[in-house]
């Protein structure tokens, strides 16, 4: 009999609740930026002049756990791959997925947002001088990349695991013959290990910028710098080791009230040490309450979804595969409607709902009227190959009817 969320395959399992999480953070990037529109003081690609006193805290709490969480969940996914396909499979599979997208919106739909910003700030800029001087220094100082870093991020992280995989496996196998206690106190370990070695990657980073300039320098040609690469590839590294763990994400899945307090309290101190000259032993905690913080919120979060969305359905997959479009459209659309309604006179929480519907509804139905049916499409904005787009689609409902048979 197989456990709520997971559904069997020939692979192994895979936890349903993890895909509708992962669509839920990706989602939440819509209200995230359109939030940062009314940010007061805060310098967007573009500012509404009417702003919203509170929508800052806002934008932070969505901040302090969505692409974390993001990171963490992509470990935990990226292993059942890895288990079923091997290395060499999953990584030419996660560069379709990743840099297909990443280059085709970043020649497309980036450039049109740089448009409008740089028209925004320049009236009288000419096609002329955008193709020839605003574009090149754009590409050059990773402007083109805006919101899909995390594409950037995540592809590295993925190359970084496929490449050691098998040295890491050759290793696990050495202590267990070597060390057999450690072997396997790390096979099961406490469940305070996770924060405390997300904490270690959040302070490990801290005073990078006194070691070398380059570590917090943008790697051209993208806006990620080492140190953001660094705490990315962490965060899906115990994504990657919880997966391994009994129990896996469901080990770890609570959306209790202990586990809200944790993330409010973590995330009230740190918001209060914004702005505050701190010594390097408060710089140390600040970064460990981040750390148990975003720790707090992806259990939280994956408690929810596990919840209410651990069967496999049509819905779910659904939301899913769209998330991804949402994600990589809603920037643009977001800028665009937040452009258009500068010329409008109405209360600025008002706007705000409007530009997150817009922001979200319009991906939406791009990806549901066109990107779904579209077999070029899908492989530019989603990276799913046009053969592997028919794969996908025919066995779907025969896996959810066997998912209902055996929940």
């Amino acid at each position: 009999m197989a456990a709520a969320g997971v559904s069997i395959g020939m692979g192994g399992t895979r936890d349903h609740s993890l895909d509708a999480a992962r669509s839920l953070l990706m989602i939440l990037g819509v209200p995230y930026h359109a939030a940062l529109i009314y940010t007061p003081g805060y310098d967007w690609v573009m500012n509404s002049p009417d702003g919203i006193a509170w929508i800052g805290l806002f934008a932070d709490f969505i901040h302090s756990f969505r692409m974390p969480a993001f990171f963490l969940i992509s470990g935990l996914l990226i292993t059942h791959s890895l288990r079923r396909h091997g290395p060499r499979a999953t990584l030419t599979s996660r560069a379709s997925r990743l840099l297909v997208p990443l280059v085709a919106m970043a020649a497309t739909l980036n450039v049109a947002q740089l448009w409008m910003e740089s028209r925004a700030i320049d009236p009288g800029l000419t096609a002329e001088e955008f193709l020839t001087q605003t574009i090149p220094a754009a590409f050059w100082s990773g402007g083109l990349v805006y919101h899909l870093w995390f594409l950037v991020e995540l592809f590295i992280s993925v190359l970084a695991l496929c490449f050691t995989y098998p040295l890491l496996v050759a290793l696990h196998r050495r202590m267990a013959e070597r060390a057999p206690g450690l072997a396997r106190w790390l096979a099961n370990p406490p469940d305070w290990l996770p924060p405390l070695l997300l904490s270690l990657v959040m302070m490990g980073v801290l005073g990078f910028d006194n070691i070398s300039d380059w570590l917090v320098t943008p790697l051209v040609p993208t806006n990620s710098t080492a140190v953001s690469i660094v705490v990315s590839a962490g965060f899906f590294a115990v994504g990657v080791l919880i997966a391994h763990w009994p129990g896996g994400a469901a080990r770890y899945a609570k959306a209790s009230w202990g586990v809200a307090l944790t993330y409010l309290v973590c995330f009230a101190i740190h918001i209060g040490m914004v702005g505050v000259e701190k010594p390097m032993p408060v710089r140390f905690l600040d970064e460990a309450l981040r750390a148990v913080a975003a720790w707090s919120a992806f259990r939280f979060v994956l408690g929810l979804t596990q919840s209410f969305f651990s069967a496999e359905s049509r819905r779910v997959r659904a939301l899913s595969q769209a998330s991804y479009t949402i994600y990589l459209l809603h920037h643009l659309v977001v800028m665009a409607a937040g452009f258009a309604l500068l010329a409008v006179t109405a209360p600025p929480l008002l706007e705000f709902a409007a530009i997150t519907a817009v922001g979200l509804f319009v991906p939406l139905a791009v990806h549901h009227g066109l990107v779904r049916r579209s077999p070029t499409l899908r492989f530019l904005m989603n990276g799913v190959p046009p053969g592997e787009a028919k794969k996908r689609s025919t066995p779907a409902r025969g896996r959810e009817t066997m998912a209902r048979r055996t929940g």
